[in-house]
C-alpha cells in the first residue's frame, strides 16, 4: 500500500483536482448514474426466447468491456459454438482494450456501440444475439438486467445483482414474468463443485446444526483510487453500493445459502470510512468494517472486511473464507474440508477447484443451462437475498447499531 502519511496541502489540492476531473470523465462518458437512480423501474413480459439447440451457434453480446470482462474473457471464449456479435461500452479505453485482446486471440472483430443507451437500443434489439454478458458498474446492474428481461435475452450478469431494495424486488418479479429467460447472477461459488459438496455436507449433518460462523475478506490492495482512472467509481458508495454490496455480496450469498436460503433477521456493525481520505478526499466507501449477523435458527456469524492488510507476509493477514461450526465439527468451505470434533475421525477433503477455477465452473454452468434450458445455479432469488443482506450490513455499519431486516424492508 502506498504511504502518503506526509501529504502536503499542495499535493492534497492537486489530488483533489485530479479526482474531480476523473469523476467528471466517468459522468460524461459512462452510464448515467442520475438516469439509473431516477428512471422508473418497469417490469414487463418480454418476448419469449427461442430454445437454444445443443449444437446451435450462440450469438453473444457483451455490455461493459472493462477489467472484469477481460479477466473472464478466456472462460467466455472457451465455450463451444459461440460468436461474439457486438460489444457496448461508452469508455474508449475499455473498448480498445477488449478489442485488442480479441484480435490477439484471432477472434473476428465484433460490432461496437459507444453510446450510453446503445446496449439497450442497439445491442439488445438485435435478432442475432440470443445471450448477453454484462460487467458494468454496480449502479447500472438493476436497470440493465431488467432491460434484458424486457428484451427476452438470456444473460449472465455480474454481481451484485443490484444495490437497491426496489431493484431486487423488481428483478424477482421480472423473472416470474419471463420464466424462459435464463438469468445467471455472477456468484461463482454457486457453481463450484467444492462449495456445493460443502453445502450438501452441512445439509447431511456433517457438523451438526450450524451454530457459529466466521467469514473474512481481507486484502492488501485497494480498488477505486484516483490512480486507477475511471474505476474511481468503486470508491463512491453511491455508484458501488459500498464494499458491502460491490464485493462482500459473495460472502452474503454463501451465508444465506448455509442458513437454508434465509436472510439474516438482524445485524450489528461498525466501520471506518476515513482510511484513504488522504489519497482521495471524495472517497466515501467503508474500507474497514466488522459485522455480526444473526440468522434464523440460531446461526451467528462474525464478519470482517479490510483493504489494508500489511503487504509483507501477506498470507498471514489476507484471504477470503467462510467457516462454520456445529456440535459435531466444523467446515471450511473455502478449503473444502470438514473437521470432526471427534479426534478419532480424520478431516475430510471434499476436493474440487478453488479460486479462479470457480470462474470457469460458473461460465461453463451458464452455457450448459442455455443449451439444456435448465435453471442456472445462481439466479435472481439468491441475488435478492445477497443484496438485502448487504444493504442491512451497510445500514448497521453506517448507523453503528443493531438493525433488523424488518426495518430495512418496512
Amino acid at each position: 500500500m502506498e504511504d502518503n502519511s506526509h501529504t502536503s496541502r499542495r499535493d492534497f489540492l492537486t489530488q483533489s483536482a485530479k479526482v474531480a476531473a476523473i469523476a467528471g470523465l466517468v459522468s460524461r462518458q459512462g452510464f448515467s448514474a442520475e438516469k439509473c437512480e431516477h428512471e422508473k423501474l418497469e417490469v414487463v413480459a418480454g418476448p419469449t426466447p427461442k430454445p437454444i439447440r445443443p449444437d446451435q451457434t450462440i450469438g453473444l453480446g457483451i455490455v461493459g468491456a472493462g477489467v472484469r470482462t477481460g479477466s473472464l474473457l478466456g472462460h467466455i471464449l472457451g465455450q463451444k459454438n459461440m460468436v461474439i456479435k457486438a460489444v457496448a461500452d461508452p469508455h474508449e479505453g475499455n473498448r480498445n482494450g477488449l478489442l485488442n485482446k480479441l484480435k490477439k486471440a484471432n477472434i473476428p472483430t465484433p460490432d461496437v456501440y459507444t453510446g450510453s443507451e446503445d446496449y439497450r437500443d442497439k445491442l439488445l434489439a438485435r435478432d442475432d444475439i440470443q445471450v448477453v454478458f454484462l460487467a458494468t458498474p454496480c449502479y447500472t446492474h438493476g436497470k440493465m438486467y431488467l432491460d434484458c428481461f424486457a428484451a427476452g435475452k438470456h444473460f449472465y450478469g455480474e454481481k451484485p445483482m443490484c444495490i437497491r431494495v426496489d431493484e431486487a424486488n423488481a428483478l424477482v418479479e421480472a423473472q416470474k414474468k419471463n420464466p424462459k429467460v435464463i438469468a445467471q447472477i455472477g456468484f461463482q461459488r454457486r457453481a463450484s463443485e467444492r462449495y456445493n459438496k460443502g453445502i450438501q455436507a452441512i445439509r447431511d449433518g456433517a457438523i451438526g446444526k450450524p451454530l457459529a460462523g466466521r467469514a473474512q475478506w481481507a486484502m492488501g490492495r485497494t480498488y477505486g483510487l484516483p490512480s486507477q482512472g475511471t474505476r474511481v467509481w468503486m470508491g463512491r458508495a453511491r455508484l458501488s453500493g459500498d464494499w458491502m454490496l460491490e464485493q462482500a455480496c459473495h460472502t452474503w450469498d454463501v451465508l444465506c445459502w448455509v442458513a437454508g436460503e434465509k436472510t439474516p433477521v438482524a445485524i450489528s456493525g461498525m466501520g471506518n470510512r476515513e482510511v484513504f481520505k488522504h489519497m482521495d478526499p471524495e472517497r466515501d466507501v467503508t474500507d474497514y468494517y466488522i459485522a455480526n449477523l444473526e440468522f434464523p435458527d440460531g446461526l451467528l456469524v462474525n464478519y470482517e472486511h479490510i483493504w489494508f492488510v500489511p503487504p509483507r507476509d501477506e498470507r498471514r493477514w489476507s484471504g477470503v473464507y467462510e467457516r462454520f461450526a456445529g456440535l459435531d465439527g466444523g467446515i471450511a468451505l473455502d478449503e473444502g474440508k470438514i473437521f470432526p470434533r471427534n479426534k478419532k475421525k480424520k478431516p475430510v477433503d471434499l476436493g474440487g477447484p478453488s479460486g479462479g477455477g470457480q470462474n470457469a465452473e460458473s461460465m461453463k454452468a451458464f452455457f450448459n443451462c442455455l443449451r439444456s434450458g435448465t435453471k442456472p445455479p445462481s439466479g435472481v432469488e439468491n441475488g435478492r437475498r445477497a443484496t438485502l443482506t448487504g444493504l442491512l450490513v451497510r445500514k448497521a455499519v453506517y448507523e453503528k447499531r443493531r438493525v433488523t431486516m424488518k426495518e430495512l424492508l418496512g
